[in-house]
């Protein structure tokens, strides 16, 4: 009798201390509409995105969620936050006495806000995914259609774009196809169909690339005794392999120059007469980069300082490993992804999802601000809370987990079945 009780007792312990808080409502239909308003906005003009300002306006709601989070009083990673805030005023305390605009530094190190945001969803639940569904669903049909409208319109040369420029907003439909994948049921492989037809129309390589490891994870989810497993390895595995192959010899086709081969170029320049020292943190903040750089890179001058005075910082550089390096390190980059896998394992993402999530944030950083930009961080962040383990940090809780989907084949295949028993949520 006391030995069957005490596992009960255990589990029940562990759901009272971490039971999470729903987010509120008119947060999660508020970043519904923000999406939904800026992708119809942006059929206003076929030859460019959005004509609002869909990065600004997701970094008021990532602020607005902090906010929240905050006054609510759900914080269950007070350590890590303490030590993220630190980090972040030993890179922007020093700008203050270097003369250069606050504004650099924040633009900067703003990957370590969403960091904050990410620590902070490890309290809450983002409640029924439901609409999460609809609205991937509505953002893949909207985007397609642009895209293909672009095309036809503007020319076989166009870079169709949606909400922002492509190389973002893939990344973001990458990242939320995989989230809700597990919960599209029957139709989710014709999501992963529609996003390869996207990738395909828009050029973009990172997009490519986020495409592939998206494929490679909802074949990675596919049961093992699955009826269709052999049919969707055999047609969807080379063609997720080809896709990027063909995107990259496109682009060739069309144009001879890499100008991110030019970042790299000038990155190397700038770093060869650096010590070990500088490799590990970085060079002091906010550190411009030569006159002789910033010329060579003139076409890129809306990046150039907010002062006006002609100097550049490492934002210039576009790729977000490269700006981080060049700013914090190998340090400030084992913080920014180290971090963001520590923050989704501990909210309970699945290893799968959070290797795939941290991936397209890598893939996304070679070639544009990767960590640095919301559209990497929201599905990291939405899947925090949507995870179907909330109990943060109970390792047993996990493993359980982990063994169920070994049995299943499929993460959270389905709600029914992790709710059957405590011991295999």
């Amino acid at each position: 009798m006391s030995t069957t009780s005490r596992p009960s007792v255990a589990v029940s312990r562990v759901d009272r201390t971490a039971t999470p808080r729903v987010l509120p409502t008119l947060l999660r239909r508020g970043l519904y509409a923000l999406i939904a308003v800026g992708a119809l906005a942006s059929f206003s003009r076929f030859s460019s995105y959005s004509p609002l300002p869909m990065t600004a306006l997701l970094d008021a709601w990532v602020i607005l969620f902090v906010v929240t989070s905050f006054v609510r009083g759900r914080l269950v990673a007070l350590v890590p936050v303490l030590l993220l805030a630190a980090y972040l005023l030993t890179r922007l305390v020093p700008v203050l006495y270097t003369g250069a605009p606050l504004s650099d530094g924040l633009q900067a190190y703003k990957w370590v806000l969403y960091l904050v945001a990410l620590a902070f969803a490890l309290g809450h639940s983002w409640g029924s995914t439901r609409p999460l569904v609809v609205v991937t669903w509505f953002l893949l049909a909207l985007t397609i259609l642009k895209y293909a409208a672009t095309r036809v319109i503007e020319g076989s040369g166009s870079r169709p774009a949606l909400l922002v420029e492509n190389n973002f907003e893939l990344a973001l439909l990458a990242g939320l196809v995989a989230v809700v994948f597990p919960h599209m049921v029957r139709r989710r492989w014709i999501a992963v169909a529609v996003l390869g037809v996207i990738v395909a129309l828009s050029g973009s390589r990172s997009g490519a690339i986020s495409f592939l490891l998206l494929a490679l994870y909802s074949l990675s989810q596919l049961r093992q005794r699955h009826r269709l497993a052999p049919l969707l390895i055999a047609y969807v595995a080379p063609i997720a392999a080809a896709l990027p192959l063909w995107v990259f010899l496109d682009r060739a086709a069309s144009s001879s120059q890499v100008d991110r081969l030019n970042f790299l170029d000038v990155f190397r320049s700038e770093t060869e007469t650096w010590t070990v020292l500088n490799w590990v943190f970085g060079t002091a903040p906010i550190t411009p980069l030569s006159p002789g750089a910033c010329h060579g890179l003139s076409y890129y001058q809306t990046l150039f300082s907010s002062a006006g005075d002609g100097t550049c910082y490492s934002v210039i550089l576009h790729a977000f490993v490269l700006r981080v390096i060049f700013d914090a390190g190998l340090v400030g980059l084992a913080i920014a992804y180290g971090a963001a896998w520590y923050f989704m394992r501990r909210g309970g993402v699945r290893t799968g999802l959070a290797l795939t999530l941290l991936a397209i944030a890598f893939a996304n950083g070679l070639s544009v601000s990767g960590m640095n930009n919301p559209y990497v961080a929201l599905p990291m962040l939405i899947a925090i809370m949507a995870a179907p383990e909330k109990a943060a940090g109970d390792r047993t809780t996990r493993r359980s987990a982990g063994t169920a989907d070994d049995l299943t084949g499929v993460e959270g295949r389905s709600t029914s079945v992790r709710h059957q028993s405590p011991l295999r949520k």
